[in-house]
């Protein structure tokens, strides 16, 4: 019989312990603190602050400090692109999801979306990023490619793709001799396409069109893919213009249109994505008025509660406010505006 331990009288246990709660003295001993481990926020504004230096286009060198070495060698694998293919490159980015991780360390899996002009195409990149606390510094550690879905123009034909895990799946989308000869009374522009960006949601896209009258429309389908038939919504007609850059704001309820006309005009609209897809009136037209104005669409902020534009004189001469050049940006619905950066 085991005899090597005996019962301690609890009169002798209290005696030892007066002054002294017993649930304090049985309790462990915490464990000792090893400093800060870093904060979510803190490593959420990093990973902004990174993708918003991919749309603005910054140099490699720049984008290096965001980065260990590990995480620039997964950047030059294949699959992964740090910087833009093409013109115009990366116009948006989204947060899609994050997470704490150990020992510092926090998860990402974010949404980079570029256009190209030439070829046409555009594409939504999903990347699992890992940002890790060290020194008292944020860097990310690490880079993944998850997703990359695209859709091209190939002369009149639009087709998505997707490449997920080492899948592959294809589908035709729509044609330019599909689409309506008018809307709303006015002839449609079927020549070619002038832009096209997908839903940074997944669940569609939204193409532009040129010809007499340049169309914006959009495509619908469910998060998994496009069906053999995809809800064709015309969104506007652009009476002797065409849109040159469509952006959604990150949450998909808006789309920002960046447009030209045959003088060469550029201006800017806003339409809601859902419902009667109807005009934010923004008065922009009336701000930067398009003979003396021309206006360029930079980004949204992450929240989708803003746009960003770039205001710039129409020509070298001109009677322009000087205090309206710049970077501004713009509330959404409200049209609130505030000067950011001087021109």
């Amino acid at each position: 019989m085991f005899t090597g331990v005996k019962k301690i009288p609890l009169f002798v246990l209290a005696f030892f312990l007066q002054g002294c709660p017993l649930w304090e003295y049985l309790e462990p001993p915490a464990p000792e603190s090893g400093g800060p481990r870093g904060e979510l926020s803190e490593a959420r504004e990093v990973v902004y602050s990174f993708l918003h230096a991919r749309i603005a286009g910054e140099p490699e060198e720049e984008l290096r400090a965001y980065l260990t070495s590990e995480a620039l060698n997964d950047y030059r694998e294949d699959g992964l692109a740090l910087q833009a293919t093409g013109s115009p490159g990366f116009v948006a980015c989204r947060i899609q999801d994050e997470s704490v991780l150990t020992d510092g360390r926090f998860g990402f899996t974010v949404l980079v979306q570029e256009v190209v002009a030439d070829p046409l195409r555009t594409d939504n990149l999903t990347e699992d990023l890992i940002v890790s606390f060290d020194e008292e510094e944020y860097r990310i550690s690490s880079a993944r490619l998850l997703r990359r879905t695209r859709v091209r123009a190939e002369e009149a034909v639009l087709t998505w793709n997707r490449d997920e895990n080492g899948k592959k799946r294809e589908a035709r989308l729509i044609t330019l001799g599909d689409l309506p000869p008018e809307t709303e009374g006015q002839a449609v522009g079927r020549e070619a396409y002038s832009t096209l960006v997908l839903s940074p949601l997944e669940k569609g896209m939204a193409f532009g069109t040129q010809g007499e009258n340049g169309l914006v429309a959009f495509l619908n389908w469910e998060e998994s893919g496009p069906a053999a038939e995809n809800p064709f919504l015309p969104v506007t007609v652009l009476p002797g213009g065409t849109a040159d850059l469509l952006i959604y704001s990150p949450d998909g309820r808006y789309l920002a249109i960046e447009t030209e006309d045959q003088e060469g005009n550029r201006g800017i609209v806003v339409y809601e994505t859902g419902g009667e897809r109807e005009e934010v009136a923004l008065d922009l037209a009336e701000d930067f008025p398009s003979h003396l104005y021309t206006l360029a669409l930079r980004r949204w902020e992450p929240q989708g509660k803003r746009v960003l534009i770039r205001v710039d004189p129409r020509r070298e001469t001109g009677e322009v406010d000087q205090g309206k050049l710049g970077t501004w940006s713009v509330a959404i619905p409200s049209g609130e505006k505030e000067k950011l950066l001087g021109g």
